[in-house]
Protein backbone atom coordinates (compact mmCIF):
# COMPACT_ATOMS: atom_id res chain seq x y z
CA UNK A 1 0.00 0.00 0.00
CA UNK A 2 1.28 3.18 -1.09
CA UNK A 3 2.07 6.30 1.93
CA UNK A 4 -0.53 8.58 2.36
CA UNK A 5 -0.02 11.84 1.29
CA UNK A 6 -0.80 14.70 3.93
CA UNK A 7 -2.56 18.28 2.84
CA UNK A 8 -3.13 20.81 5.16
CA UNK A 9 -6.08 22.74 3.88
CA UNK A 10 -6.20 26.36 4.84
CA UNK A 11 -9.84 27.48 5.90
CA UNK A 12 -11.01 30.73 7.07
CA UNK A 13 -14.79 29.33 6.98
CA UNK A 14 -15.58 31.83 3.86
CA UNK A 15 -16.60 30.64 0.80
CA UNK A 16 -13.91 30.26 -1.38
CA UNK A 17 -12.28 27.28 1.50
CA UNK A 18 -15.37 25.84 2.28
CA UNK A 19 -15.84 25.25 -1.44
CA UNK A 20 -12.55 23.76 -1.55
CA UNK A 21 -13.03 21.36 1.51
CA UNK A 22 -16.06 19.76 0.10
CA UNK A 23 -14.84 19.09 -3.19
CA UNK A 24 -11.47 17.68 -1.78
CA UNK A 25 -13.13 15.89 0.68
CA UNK A 26 -16.01 14.24 -1.66
CA UNK A 27 -13.78 13.89 -5.19
CA UNK A 28 -15.39 16.54 -6.62
CA UNK A 29 -12.27 18.66 -7.47
CA UNK A 30 -13.14 17.72 -10.96
CA UNK A 31 -16.65 19.61 -11.14
CA UNK A 32 -14.66 22.87 -10.59
CA UNK A 33 -11.34 22.54 -12.10
CA UNK A 34 -8.87 20.84 -14.52
CA UNK A 35 -6.54 20.23 -11.96
CA UNK A 36 -5.57 17.10 -10.14
CA UNK A 37 -3.63 16.33 -7.26
CA UNK A 38 -1.29 13.47 -7.71
CA UNK A 39 -2.48 11.16 -5.85
CA UNK A 40 -5.97 9.95 -4.95
CA UNK A 41 -4.68 8.18 -1.41
CA UNK A 42 -4.55 11.12 0.69
CA UNK A 43 -5.14 12.92 4.12
CA UNK A 44 -7.18 16.54 5.08
CA UNK A 45 -6.04 18.52 7.96
CA UNK A 46 -8.32 21.69 8.17
CA UNK A 47 -5.81 24.65 9.33
CA UNK A 48 -7.71 28.11 10.55
CA UNK A 49 -5.69 31.18 11.62
CA UNK A 50 -7.28 33.87 13.67
CA UNK A 51 -6.12 37.28 13.06
CA UNK A 52 -7.95 38.93 15.90
CA UNK A 53 -8.75 41.80 13.58
CA UNK A 54 -12.35 41.50 14.06
CA UNK A 55 -13.77 41.82 17.92
CA UNK A 56 -16.21 38.61 16.36
CA UNK A 57 -13.65 36.82 14.37
CA UNK A 58 -13.91 33.90 17.17
CA UNK A 59 -17.13 33.02 15.92
CA UNK A 60 -15.62 31.83 12.36
CA UNK A 61 -13.01 29.87 14.65
CA UNK A 62 -16.11 27.92 16.25
CA UNK A 63 -17.57 27.87 12.59
CA UNK A 64 -14.22 26.42 11.59
CA UNK A 65 -14.07 23.86 13.79
CA UNK A 66 -17.62 22.70 13.69
CA UNK A 67 -17.50 22.18 10.11
CA UNK A 68 -13.70 19.83 10.48
CA UNK A 69 -16.20 17.76 13.16
CA UNK A 70 -19.05 17.26 10.12
CA UNK A 71 -16.21 16.06 7.86
CA UNK A 72 -14.31 13.59 10.69
CA UNK A 73 -11.15 15.67 9.88
CA UNK A 74 -8.31 16.85 12.34
CA UNK A 75 -8.23 20.56 13.35
CA UNK A 76 -5.52 23.24 13.58
CA UNK A 77 -6.04 26.66 14.92
CA UNK A 78 -3.70 29.33 16.15
CA UNK A 79 -5.27 33.26 17.35
CA UNK A 80 -3.37 36.58 17.02
CA UNK A 81 -4.07 39.48 18.71
CA UNK A 82 -3.47 41.89 15.62
CA UNK A 83 -6.34 44.24 16.36
CA UNK A 84 -7.84 46.56 13.86
CA UNK A 85 -4.76 48.45 12.74
CA UNK A 86 -2.66 45.69 11.38
CA UNK A 87 -1.86 45.69 7.87
CA UNK A 88 -2.88 42.96 5.13
CA UNK A 89 0.91 42.54 5.09
CA UNK A 90 0.93 41.55 8.69
CA UNK A 91 -2.00 39.49 8.52
CA UNK A 92 -0.31 36.90 5.58
CA UNK A 93 2.63 37.01 7.05
CA UNK A 94 1.56 35.55 10.38
CA UNK A 95 -1.06 33.80 8.36
CA UNK A 96 1.70 31.66 6.40
CA UNK A 97 3.93 31.32 9.34
CA UNK A 98 1.00 29.19 11.08
CA UNK A 99 0.06 27.40 7.84
CA UNK A 100 3.98 26.57 7.26
CA UNK A 101 4.41 25.22 10.63
CA UNK A 102 1.33 22.58 9.94
CA UNK A 103 2.80 21.79 6.92
CA UNK A 104 6.01 21.27 8.73
CA UNK A 105 4.54 19.34 11.75
CA UNK A 106 2.50 16.96 9.95
CA UNK A 107 4.85 16.64 7.16
CA UNK A 108 2.45 17.97 4.39
CA UNK A 109 1.95 20.14 1.54
CA UNK A 110 -0.70 23.19 1.95
CA UNK A 111 -3.42 23.41 -0.52
CA UNK A 112 -5.20 27.04 -0.36
CA UNK A 113 -8.77 28.25 -2.18
CA UNK A 114 -7.31 31.44 -4.41
CA UNK A 115 -9.36 31.11 -7.68
CA UNK A 116 -9.10 33.53 -10.73
CA UNK A 117 -10.62 36.66 -9.35
CA UNK A 118 -7.83 36.44 -6.57
CA UNK A 119 -5.18 35.70 -9.25
CA UNK A 120 -6.35 39.16 -11.15
CA UNK A 121 -6.44 40.74 -8.15
CA UNK A 122 -3.22 39.85 -6.86
CA UNK A 123 -1.22 41.31 -10.64
CA UNK A 124 -3.04 44.79 -10.23
CA UNK A 125 -2.48 44.91 -6.42
CA UNK A 126 1.33 44.02 -7.35
CA UNK A 127 1.79 46.63 -10.33
CA UNK A 128 0.21 48.91 -7.42
CA UNK A 129 2.97 48.77 -5.10
CA UNK A 130 5.87 48.02 -8.11
CA UNK A 131 7.09 44.39 -7.58
CA UNK A 132 7.78 43.70 -10.71
CA UNK A 133 7.45 40.64 -13.61
CA UNK A 134 7.47 38.62 -10.84
CA UNK A 135 4.38 40.03 -8.96
CA UNK A 136 2.43 39.27 -12.48
CA UNK A 137 3.32 35.74 -11.59
CA UNK A 138 3.39 35.75 -7.88
CA UNK A 139 -0.05 33.38 -7.06
CA UNK A 140 0.29 30.12 -8.47
CA UNK A 141 1.24 26.79 -7.41
CA UNK A 142 4.75 25.45 -6.31
CA UNK A 143 6.47 22.70 -3.96
CA UNK A 144 5.05 24.05 -0.79
CA UNK A 145 1.20 25.10 -1.63
CA UNK A 146 -1.28 24.12 -4.13
CA UNK A 147 -4.26 26.32 -5.48
CA UNK A 148 -6.01 24.00 -8.11
CA UNK A 149 -8.74 26.95 -7.89
CA UNK A 150 -6.52 29.40 -9.84
CA UNK A 151 -8.31 28.64 -13.32
CA UNK A 152 -11.69 28.43 -11.88
CA UNK A 153 -13.74 32.30 -11.45
CA UNK A 154 -15.34 32.82 -8.16
CA UNK A 155 -18.91 33.20 -9.32
CA UNK A 156 -18.52 28.89 -10.17
CA UNK A 157 -17.21 28.69 -6.55
CA UNK A 158 -20.98 30.97 -5.85
CA UNK A 159 -22.99 27.85 -7.89
CA UNK A 160 -21.01 24.88 -6.44
CA UNK A 161 -21.96 25.64 -2.93
CA UNK A 162 -25.56 26.69 -3.71
CA UNK A 163 -26.03 23.88 -5.74
CA UNK A 164 -24.65 21.76 -2.72
CA UNK A 165 -26.16 23.56 -0.15
CA UNK A 166 -23.16 25.08 1.94
CA UNK A 167 -23.02 27.13 4.12
CA UNK A 168 -20.60 29.57 5.01
CA UNK A 169 -19.25 32.54 6.82
CA UNK A 170 -18.95 36.32 5.47
CA UNK A 171 -16.10 38.36 6.80
CA UNK A 172 -17.60 41.65 7.63
CA UNK A 173 -13.87 43.64 6.81
CA UNK A 174 -14.66 42.48 2.89
CA UNK A 175 -16.05 45.62 2.38
CA UNK A 176 -13.47 47.81 4.29
CA UNK A 177 -11.95 49.61 1.36
CA UNK A 178 -9.10 50.80 3.32
CA UNK A 179 -7.86 47.70 3.01
CA UNK A 180 -6.03 47.73 -1.08
CA UNK A 181 -7.40 44.35 -2.00
CA UNK A 182 -11.22 45.39 -1.46
CA UNK A 183 -10.67 48.61 -3.28
CA UNK A 184 -9.00 46.81 -6.57
CA UNK A 185 -11.89 44.43 -5.97
CA UNK A 186 -14.98 46.93 -5.15
CA UNK A 187 -13.98 49.83 -6.94
CA UNK A 188 -10.57 49.59 -9.31
CA UNK A 189 -11.33 46.11 -11.41
CA UNK A 190 -15.54 46.99 -11.89
CA UNK A 191 -14.12 50.02 -13.76
CA UNK A 192 -11.47 48.57 -15.48
CA UNK A 193 -14.14 45.42 -16.89
CA UNK A 194 -16.37 48.44 -17.66
CA UNK A 195 -14.17 50.58 -19.64
CA UNK A 196 -12.46 47.17 -21.92
CA UNK A 197 -14.49 44.45 -21.02
CA UNK A 198 -11.84 41.99 -22.76
CA UNK A 199 -9.51 43.29 -20.16
CA UNK A 200 -9.90 40.06 -17.89
CA UNK A 201 -9.01 38.05 -20.11
CA UNK A 202 -5.83 40.07 -21.80
CA UNK A 203 -4.40 40.01 -18.40
CA UNK A 204 -4.72 36.18 -17.58
CA UNK A 205 -2.77 35.80 -21.25
CA UNK A 206 -0.25 38.18 -20.06
CA UNK A 207 -0.11 35.84 -16.53
CA UNK A 208 0.20 32.77 -18.80
CA UNK A 209 3.31 34.56 -20.89
CA UNK A 210 5.23 35.47 -17.91
CA UNK A 211 4.65 32.10 -16.50
CA UNK A 212 6.47 30.55 -19.08
CA UNK A 213 9.24 32.82 -19.36
CA UNK A 214 9.59 32.23 -15.39
CA UNK A 215 10.45 28.63 -16.15
CA UNK A 216 12.85 29.20 -18.49
CA UNK A 217 14.65 31.96 -16.36
CA UNK A 218 14.21 29.59 -13.13
CA UNK A 219 16.42 27.16 -15.07
CA UNK A 220 18.97 29.50 -15.95
CA UNK A 221 19.02 30.64 -11.92
CA UNK A 222 19.19 27.45 -10.77
CA UNK A 223 22.44 27.01 -13.11
CA UNK A 224 24.33 30.08 -11.04
CA UNK A 225 22.80 28.68 -8.04
CA UNK A 226 24.79 25.70 -8.43
CA UNK A 227 28.25 27.62 -9.33
CA UNK A 228 28.02 30.20 -6.22
CA UNK A 229 26.21 28.17 -3.46
CA UNK A 230 28.52 27.75 -0.71
CA UNK A 231 26.13 26.33 2.07
CA UNK A 232 22.36 26.17 2.57
CA UNK A 233 23.17 29.66 4.16
CA UNK A 234 25.71 31.15 1.86
CA UNK A 235 26.21 32.15 -1.94
CA UNK A 236 29.55 34.05 -3.27
CA UNK A 237 29.26 35.89 -6.24
CA UNK A 238 32.02 37.48 -7.99
CA UNK A 239 31.75 41.40 -7.49
CA UNK A 240 32.84 41.69 -11.19
CA UNK A 241 29.82 39.36 -12.20
CA UNK A 242 27.42 41.58 -11.10
CA UNK A 243 28.96 44.74 -12.34
CA UNK A 244 29.39 43.65 -15.56
CA UNK A 245 25.93 41.92 -15.80
CA UNK A 246 22.98 44.36 -17.73
CA UNK A 247 21.10 45.63 -14.44
CA UNK A 248 18.17 43.59 -15.36
CA UNK A 249 20.67 40.28 -15.01
CA UNK A 250 22.42 41.23 -12.04
CA UNK A 251 18.80 41.76 -10.51
CA UNK A 252 17.08 38.46 -10.97
CA UNK A 253 20.93 36.74 -9.66
CA UNK A 254 20.78 38.72 -6.40
CA UNK A 255 17.13 38.22 -5.92
CA UNK A 256 17.20 34.24 -6.50
CA UNK A 257 20.38 34.25 -3.99
CA UNK A 258 17.98 36.19 -1.57
CA UNK A 259 15.17 34.47 -1.77
CA UNK A 260 16.63 30.75 -1.82
CA UNK A 261 18.00 32.28 1.38
CA UNK A 262 14.90 33.23 3.07
CA UNK A 263 11.38 32.31 1.04
CA UNK A 264 9.55 34.87 3.09
CA UNK A 265 11.53 37.59 1.92
CA UNK A 266 9.10 39.59 -0.64
CA UNK A 267 11.24 42.59 -2.15
CA UNK A 268 9.84 45.47 -4.51
CA UNK A 269 11.59 47.07 -7.38
CA UNK A 270 13.22 49.68 -4.65
CA UNK A 271 14.27 47.22 -2.34
CA UNK A 272 16.39 45.42 -5.15
CA UNK A 273 17.82 48.44 -7.01
CA UNK A 274 19.14 49.45 -3.50
CA UNK A 275 20.59 45.75 -2.85
CA UNK A 276 22.26 46.27 -6.67
CA UNK A 277 23.86 50.07 -5.79
CA UNK A 278 25.41 48.54 -2.30
CA UNK A 279 27.20 45.23 -4.27
CA UNK A 280 28.39 47.87 -6.70
CA UNK A 281 29.81 50.64 -5.08
CA UNK A 282 30.27 49.94 -1.46
CA UNK A 283 33.68 49.72 -0.66
CA UNK A 284 35.42 46.03 0.75
CA UNK A 285 33.98 44.94 4.62
CA UNK A 286 31.13 46.97 4.51
CA UNK A 287 27.58 44.87 5.22
CA UNK A 288 24.15 45.80 4.66
CA UNK A 289 21.20 44.51 6.73
CA UNK A 290 18.48 43.61 3.96
CA UNK A 291 15.97 42.10 6.17
CA UNK A 292 16.28 41.25 10.05
CA UNK A 293 17.32 37.40 8.32
CA UNK A 294 19.53 38.16 5.77
CA UNK A 295 22.87 40.64 5.20
CA UNK A 296 25.23 41.28 2.46
CA UNK A 297 29.00 41.80 2.54
CA UNK A 298 31.62 42.71 0.11
CA UNK A 299 35.21 40.91 0.91
CA UNK A 300 37.86 41.05 -1.50
CA UNK A 301 35.86 41.18 -4.74
CA UNK A 302 33.22 38.93 -3.73
CA UNK A 303 29.68 39.55 -2.53
CA UNK A 304 28.32 37.57 -0.28
CA UNK A 305 24.49 36.84 0.50
CA UNK A 306 24.01 35.78 4.06
CA UNK A 307 21.19 34.05 6.09
CA UNK A 308 21.73 35.50 9.70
Amino acid sequence: MSDVKKYVVAVSGGLDSIVLLDVLKNNRLSELTHFQLPTSNFQLIVAHFDHGIRKDSSTDEDFARGVAGEYGLTYLSQRAELGEDASEEQARTMRYNFLRQCCKTHNAQLITAHHQDDLIETIIINLIRGTGWRGLVSLNSDEFVIRPFLSTPKSALLSYAQEHHLTWREDSTNSNQDYLRNYVRLTLLPKMYEADPDSKNKLLQINMQITEAKKEIATELQNLNIKYQISNIKYDVPRHDLIMWPPLVAKEVIYNCLVQLDSNWHPNSDSINRVLHFCKSAINGKSYEVSGSLRIEVNKGVVQFKKV
